[in-house]
């Protein structure tokens, strides 16, 4: 009777463990259910909102008008003084202000609507010009429950959730995957939006892909002050003993 006690105590442990260790840490695991594909057209393109910094590279068969138009591809380092990005601020009414242009109206403009904005301008007094645009201050933060907080600077134009989490050394064992928050900016309003990491509808979600100064909040699960990694890291031991244990019981009865 004890034996069984003891064989039963050990398979329950074992199904519990494998629950654990699967269900609950697993980033969408309705997957094995649901399949497709995401066009990527279908996706929005990062808009340059007031406060944006765009590298703005102007080129030209005239390199002295190259230089005019590049001052700053002379004058400034990959940092200023000040450590703040080179470029052009936008400023809050929507502009940035260019050599021989003057003011572009740039505000949710895409990069690729801003380079031919800037062209047409140009080719009323330039020949051939090529015009290569990028926010240079693309910026995300991610706070809470994940293994290394903080600011990441973005070198492209597209950073999802997933790879901002991965800047941060993926999710603790500890987090809350079905609620993490996503907190925008747009229009000087702050906008907030939860998404379920354990759902593949996330995959399709607006704010799946990020914009410049986002913020990923991870909350912490319950158990997070009772350092789950560590207990979780401590059951096979247990279970060995456990079966050890157990194999002494049924061993002693017969």
């Amino acid at each position: 009777m004890i034996a069984k006690f003891y064989l039963l105590l050990f398979t329950t442990l074992v199904l519990l463990t494998s629950c654990i260790n699967t269900k609950k840490i697993t980033y969408f695991n309705d997957l094995e259910k649901a399949t497709g594909a995401e066009s990527a057209s279908r996706l929005q393109a990062l808009k340059v909102q007031p406060g944006d910094i765009l590298q703005i590279t102007i080129t030209t068969i005239d390199k002295d008008i190259s230089l005019i138009l590049n001052p700053a591809a002379v004058n400034s380092s990959p940092l200023s003084a000040d450590g703040a990005d080179p470029g052009y601020i936008v400023d809050s009414a929507g502009y940035v202000n260019l050599p021989m242009i003057g003011k572009v109206y740039v505000k949710h403009k895409t990069t690729a609507e801003i380079n031919d904005i800037i062209t047409q301008e140009l080719n009323k007094t330039i020949r051939n010009p090529y015009v290569s645009t990028r926010i240079a201050n693309f910026r995300i933060s991610v706070l809470g429950d994940v293994a290394r907080p903080g600011s990441y600077r973005i070198s492209g134009e597209r950073a999802s959730v997933l790879d901002a989490l991965s800047m941060a050394g993926d999710l603790n064992i500890t987090a809350v995957r079905d609620d993490i928050m996503i907190i925008r900016e747009v229009n000087g309003e702050k906008t907030y939006a939860s998404l379920n990491l354990n759902n593949s509808k996330t995959l399709s979600s607006p704010y799946y892909y990020l914009n410049n100064n986002d913020v990923i909040y991870v909350k912490p699960g319950p158990n997070k002050q009772f350092n789950t990694s560590k207990i979780v890291q401590l059951l096979p031991a247990a279970i060995g003993i456990l079966s050890l244990i157990t194999t002494i019981v049924i061993v002693s009865v017969k």
